[in-house]
């Protein structure tokens, strides 16, 4: 089954990111390296160079050397995915994506799992009670082509893992992928992810505009947050911890970006994100009554459907936790 994050982890998760949260924060706040963002452009100004891709670029990280998964991609069903290989920085990445359209171009959505390899495999076909669905099938069902990537070192793909840097980059290049396919239009890519895959959608909106709108559901503020689980190592320098912190960069996003959780899931450091986001288009929804898992499933039929309606020349997304928490029960 996919590497997605499972039930025993979030109780991980939510031990750390929301139980403690009041430990952590102040850790985020003081205690450990300094998280200060760069301002964001003032109205009417240019907007700025994002300084994350620049980041990424200049680190040449040892965490992760050698993890690798060779387990191959199995086969999806006929007709409703297709296994392909696209373009990354460092070779050629398996995905599995819904098979071109005749027709009209259509939009399109890049979706990375949660759990800590980024691999691809029969989790995203397998069926799911819709309480703990995270297959994200949901888009692919609206009529809206979906790719599911997987990240370097998982699935037999070049290089090893990075913990959450030079992953983002090969999320871009899926992007690019999506953007050749003769039924996607191209300036209607989105990009979600849940958990970990919500973390890495909002490290990919702090390093690029190409995206039209991002749905980040229950990342952290920092892998550092993840505690022991975590795949940065205790005692990791500032250099190789900040571009990993999405909580550093946030001021820098230009693209619409919904992060969302439940409220009894990792919504507890929302408040802390919240007051760094400066100008940004960067919304937080927590759903009431939910959890990590719950509100994946109804909040992405929520996220569908906004996308399907998001056909102005400007990006125009329109979605509440009210909305989620109505679609939880079925209204």
């Amino acid at each position: 089954m996919m590497r997605r994050i499972s039930m025993g982890l979030i109780a991980l998760v939510v031990a750390v990111g929301v139980i403690n949260k009041d430990r952590i924060m102040a850790k985020l706040r003081g205690t450990a390296p300094a998280l200060a963002t760069s301002a964001a452009p003032r109205p009417g100004e240019p907007p700025r160079a994002m300084t994350l891709p620049g980041l990424r670029k200049a680190l040449k990280t040892t965490i992760g050397d050698g993890e690798r998964d060779e387990t191959p991609a199995p086969e999806p069903p006929a007709g409703e995915l297709e296994k392909v290989y696209y373009n990354a920085p460092l070779g050629k990445n398996v995905a599995y994506v819904t098979p071109v359209k005749p027709g009209a171009r259509r939009p399109a959505i890049v979706w990375i799992h949660g759990g800590f390899n980024f691999g691809i495999d029969d989790g995203v076909w397998t069926p799911s009670p819709r309480d703990n669905d995270q297959s994200a099938a949901n888009f692919r069902k609206a009529g809206i082509a979906e790719m599911y990537p997987a990240l370097r070192g998982t699935s037999q793909n070049p290089g090893h893992r990075e913990c959450f840097l030079g992953e983002i980059d090969d999320v871009l290049a899926a992007a690019d992928f999506l953007a050749s396919r003769p039924d996607v239009d191209p300036k209607r890519i989105y990009l979600g992810g849940h958990s970990t895959g919500g973390l890495v959608a909002l490290l990919a909106a702090e390093s690029t505009p190409r995206f039209r709108a991002v749905f980040a559901f229950g990342p952290v503020a920092d892998p550092r947050q993840y505690g022991k689980s975590s795949c940065v190592p205790r005692g990791a320098s500032p250099a190789e911890t900040k571009p990993r912190a999405a909580i550093e960069f946030l001021s820098e996003i230009v693209t619409p970006t919904f992060v969302i959780d439940g409220a009894n899931g990792n919504a507890g450091v929302f408040p802390l994100m919240q007051k760094r986001i400066g100008t940004a288009p960067v919304s937080f929804l927590a759903i009431p009554n939910a959890d990590h898992f719950n509100a994946l499933a109804p909040g992405c039929d929520v996220v569908a459907k906004a996308i399907l309606a998001d056909t102005g020349d400007k990006p125009a997304i329109h979605i509440t936790a009210n909305d989620i928490a109505a679609a939880m029960r079925g209204n």
